[in-house]
């Protein structure tokens, strides 16, 4: 059970590391962005930040939680790491 705990925490924790890599291209883009769209990169970048702060909490949670206890963790992360990548912008709908 703790090499599969370890490899599902180092699937989140590459996920995390590829959400922050992806804010850090939006930003990129918000700063060569015309003033009239850098107000709406600026709001998707705060918001994809929060998000992504929750779903590193999320983790923290799991990664910190006891062995009888990460079982029912590991379903709730799950739920919530859903509907975090919901929020992600798929790479064929990036600009």
């Amino acid at each position: 059970m703790l090499e599969n705990r370890k490899v599902y925490e180092g699937h989140l924790e590459a996920q995390l590391a590829q959400w922050k890599a992806e804010i850090e291209v939006i930003r990129a883009k918000a700063s060569r962005a015309e003033v009239s769209a850098k107000v709406q990169y600026d709001q998707s970048i705060e918001k994809l930040q929060r998000i992504h702060d929750d779903a590193e909490h999320q983790l923290c949670v799991l990664r910190d939680s006891a062995d009888e206890a990460w079982e029912s963790l590991k379903l709730s992360t799950e739920k919530a790491w859903t509907r975090f990548r919901s929020h992600f912008p798929k790479p064929a709908t990036r600009t």
